[in-house]
């Protein structure tokens, strides 16, 4: 936070640059938390270099899931819990946690708070961003705590228990164990687990005019309308898969099917089914739904669900103008148009990642991995899921990559959880004008 310039004024004294700032702070907060947080795996001699410690930090306060310890259960307890606590503390984000205090600062709140939530529409539940962030908070907490006691009731251990709440309910991913979820092999555990994450990756604000206000209205909302749509079509396909393919009953089809969606559309990562190998066509489904990632005002990751109805909107209206070339169309999100300038900044997200994913790749693949590994942890990256499709299999360790390609993925990942513009943006010149 000391590293955050104050904020500048006109002789009128009307604040400048905010868009500037906001970016510059933005981005130092979460760096300034990447680089303590490395301090505890360094110091501790858990991880031997400087560069690996940082790289498991970002891992972890971007809710990644990627992860250079091999054995995790042969580490301290307090630093596996450290770990699992920078996915809860990144979980909501750092700039909202420090949301009551910028505005002490001169920083504007309200500007913050929409710069971390990210999303066409920002759903405000109170006038006072202050007052909004200790809400949503409180939905955190008390989700994560209820989770803990579930888990405990399932069977799981509370060191187990604490650390996979805090790792679920921030779609981190990390686990206390070598095997992730597939070591407790327990069904009720992993469907305990599996609507959890689908909570974590739908939008707070929902959850909490729900929750706290009970308003049913919330679904009718057009971004959970989908995520919820998506949900369905995902978990029938993939449980068909297995079962039509590896799986050795229905109820394991059911059981690893609806897991695996959960997991991959939340962006959390874990894995529950090391002896069932997954069929193409899944893997092409978890892509996709990796891709998609949870819902805007979420802990989950990818490009959002809100994003990709809003394109596949405009991709529509194209093609009937093509049709109709003199007919009025508008893009419309829960019965309100959807600004041309949205719109065009979500085509541009979407390219920034796959222009950055393909540079990431091809750093990686110069240091010598095959272009399948390479492009695997670099969507793994970008996408904050984790675990890569390759031979990086779920659970397994980043370790074996190069120093370049260990600061390579941790910058997919900071851009990833700060959605490239508040990063990208620093490095152009313009930003450095007056």
């Amino acid at each position: 936070m000391g590293a955050m310039p104050p904020p500048e004024r006109t002789s009128s004294g009307s604040p400048i640059s905010s868009r500037r700032r906001l970016s510059c702070a933005l981005t130092c907060g979460w760096l300034l938390a990447c680089l303590a947080g490395a301090c505890p795996y360094y110091f501790s001699g858990v991880l031997p270099t400087f560069t690996d410690a940082l790289f498991e930090s970002v891992s972890g306060f971007s809710c990644t899931g990627a992860t250079l310890i091999e054995d995790i259960e042969g580490v301290d307890g307090p630093i596996v819990l450290w770990r699992s606590m920078t996915q809860w503390l990144g979980g909501m984000g750092i700039i909202l946690f420090f949301v009551a205090v910028l505005p002490l600062l001169g920083f504007g709140g309200v500007e913050l708070f929409k710069a971390e939530v990210a999303g066409p529409q920002k759903d405000k539940i109170t006038p006072r961003v202050r007052d909004t962030a200790k809400k949503l908070w409180l939905i955190y907490l008390s989700l994560t705590v209820l989770l803990f006691v579930l888990l405990l009731e399932s069977g799981m251990g509370a060191f187990d228990g604490l650390n996979h709440a805090l790792t679920t309910v921030s779609s981190g991913g990390f686990s206390s164990r070598n095997n992730g979820i597939a070591s407790f092999d327990n069904a009720v555990l992993e469907f305990i687990l599996a609507i959890f994450m689908l909570l974590a990756a739908v939008n707070f604000t929902l959850l909490y005019r729900f929750i706290v206000q009970r308003d049913y209205a919330v679904f009718s909302d057009t971004e959970l309308t989908w995520y919820m749509g998506a949900l369905g079509v995902a978990c029938l396909s993939a449980s068909l898969m297995l079962y039509f393919g590896p799986a050795p009953s229905l109820q394991d089809a059911l059981r690893y099917g609806f897991f695996s969606v959960a997991s991959s559309i939340s962006s959390t990562g874990f894995y529950s089914a090391p002896h069932i190998s997954p069929p193409s066509f899944l893997q092409l489904l978890i892509v996709l739904l990796i891709v998609m990632g949870g819902m805007s005002g979420s802990t989950a990751g990818g490009v959002k669900c809100i994003r990709l109805v809003a394109a596949l909107k405009q991709l529509v209206k194209q093609l009937r103008q093509v049709v109709h070339p003199s007919a009025v169309m508008t893009i419309k999100a829960n019965e309100q148009p959807i600004p041309e300038s949205i719109v065009n900044a979500i085509w541009g997200l979407i390219f920034l990642f796959f222009l950055v994913f393909s540079i990431a790749a091809g750093i990686l693949t110069i240091e010598g991995y095959d272009l399948v590994t390479a492009s695997s942890a670099a969507f793994a990256s970008l996408s904050n899921v984790g675990p890569s499709l390759s031979q990086l299999s779920p659970g397994a360790s980043y370790a074996e990559f190069s120093l370049v390609s260990k600061l390579t993925l941790a910058a997919c990942m900071l851009l990833g959880r700060l959605e490239f513009f508040t990063v990208l943006v620093l490095l152009t010149p313009a930003y450095w004008r007056r």
